[in-house]
């Protein structure tokens, strides 16, 4: 299978991609227990082309992107600001703020894809964290790789039921 995980600029394809891989993701998250309208709207205004390009123009954000057969298969955005759990204050951290896999294309060839650009990253960090729905199907995955179930929270701005994951240091060199 053609794989490729690559870093995406804020280009008009790579937000594209972005916006594809992105809608596909929140009507995953919330079809069936957000209503309709109320989700479309939330859609579109997470579908902001200024916004995206300004998030991703920001230093210390980066995007990657995952391909299969060049089609947008899934999307990582790393972010070294923000907010973030308590127990990191004062260590040098990357938050993934989306880590992401369609689920037409979810297999452990794509995991290792976007799992293995993600990880380039965080070489000289003290910690990364994500926060998914607790019934991501990527929390085992992300489990199996070092995360571990650091509390449970709530996703805004429909308050489900999350976990917030973090992968320490001593895993990333271990």
């Amino acid at each position: 299978m053609d794989i490729v995980s690559k870093f995406t600029v804020a280009s008009e394809q790579g937000i594209n991609d972005l916006f594809f891989l992105k809608e596909a993701k929140y009507k995953g998250m919330y079809r069936g227990i957000v209503q309709a309208d109320k989700l479309d709207y939330y859609i579109s205004q997470q579908l902001d082309y200024v916004n995206a390009v300004n998030e991703l123009n920001a230093l210390g954000n980066q995007m990657i992107i995952l391909y299969v057969r060049n089609e947008p298969a899934g999307f990582a955005i790393i972010k070294k600001t923000g907010t973030y759990p308590d127990v990191l204050r004062g260590k040098r951290i990357l938050n993934y703020s989306f880590f992401y896999i369609h689920p037409g294309y979810d297999d452990p060839e794509t995991r290792a894809s976007l799992w293995q650009k993600c990880l380039s990253v965080s070489k000289m960090q003290d910690a990364v964290w994500v926060e998914l729905l607790q019934n991501d199907p990527l929390v085992p995955f992300l489990e199996s790789c070092g995360f571990i179930i650091h509390e449970r929270a709530a996703i805004a701005p429909f308050d489900q039921p999350s976990y917030i994951l973090i992968r320490y240091k001593e895993v990333i060199y271990g």
